[in-house]
């Protein structure tokens, strides 16, 4: 295992541990159904699990707050 590799690795397991104490992400995805296309803004715990989708960004945050989560960015 490279350098790079090992980073990645520990990365990935650092940010899993994230998840498990209520860290939350946003995501802004492109729905696509027959010919109407339109975004939303998914909110995934660390782990990558998919926790729902809203219509605009401020809701996702909101739903975060709300939950008990703190928002982190991947940015």
């Amino acid at each position: 295992m490279n350098d790079l590799e090992k980073k990645n690795k520990n990365f990935e397991t650092n940010f899993y541990e994230y998840g498990k104490n209520g860290f939350a992400f946003i995501k802004k995805e492109l729905h696509t159904e027959d010919s109407y296309k339109t975004d939303i803004f998914s909110v995934y715990g660390a782990d990558g699990t998919l926790l729902a989708a809203f219509e605009t960004k401020d809701t996702a945050l909101a739903a975060i707050l709300q939950s008990g989560l703190e928002p982190i960015s991947l940015h």
